[in-house]
């Protein structure tokens, strides 16, 4: 029996096999915790090139990818962690010193400062896999498409925060789709994303080719 790998369904088939070892291999390399960005950069190397219509070896792309960014996705990953560990702290803060209307108002200030950082690490991932520029310059860019693309960047950050809006909604139903989670989630996500970003990157290249 010889399978048609030119069939939509196959493809399909080992697009979901290839996305299932791309989020297994980010799980394994995410661990240590430390080397978390870097592993992303791994996991966004692998649903880019799937979303770009491109097949070069996946575990080729991942670890390459782990390994050509892996200073400054580390970099990017602890300044993004101690900034909402310090966020996170200062809420705690507020919770405990103020009240009332002050307490709310500094509370939605401090979850919008999270919101926008969140907006910005969902683009500066994918931008320092794709592109080489100081690691200043890619928060800058991230920055700037987090603003300029909006919807876009909403829909990036709801997949981010999915799996724990579930946990906080209804955790029942969380464990019930716990499998997905670890199997599938952030590769889903990962790969959500990069056809999000597909149009915006293709433009920016064309525009820097002109």
């Amino acid at each position: 029996m010889k399978f048609n790998m030119d069939n939509p369904f196959i493809q399909f088939l080992a697009r979901v096999g290839d996305i299932i070892l791309a989020n297994f291999l980010f799980i394994v390399c995410s661990l240590p915790i430390v080397t978390a960005g870097a592993a992303l950069t791994g996991l966004n190397k692998v649903t880019q090139d799937i979303a770009f219509g491109e097949q070069p070896s996946l575990l080729r792309g991942f670890f390459g990818a782990f390994k050509e960014n892996f200073r400054q996705a580390t970099i990017a990953w602890l300044i993004i962690l101690l900034f909402f560990v310090g966020m996170i702290f200062n809420v705690m803060i507020v919770s405990f010193y103020c009240t009332g209307v002050v307490e709310q108002v500094l509370r939605w200030v401090l979850y919008l400062i999270m919101a926008l950082m969140l907006g910005i690490a969902s683009h500066l991932f994918p931008l320092i896999v794709r592109y080489e520029n100081p690691l200043k310059q890619h928060f800058i860019n991230a920055t700037v498409l987090a603003i300029v693309k909006l919807p876009r960047t909403l829909v990036m950050m709801l997949l981010i925060v999915l799996p724990f809006a579930l946990a906080y909604i209804s955790l029942p139903i969380f464990f019930r789709t716990l499998v997905f989670w670890i199997a599938l989630g952030f590769g889903f996500s990962s790969y959500a994303s990069s056809n999000l970003l597909v149009p915006v990157f293709r433009k920016i290249e064309e525009s820097d080719d002109a």
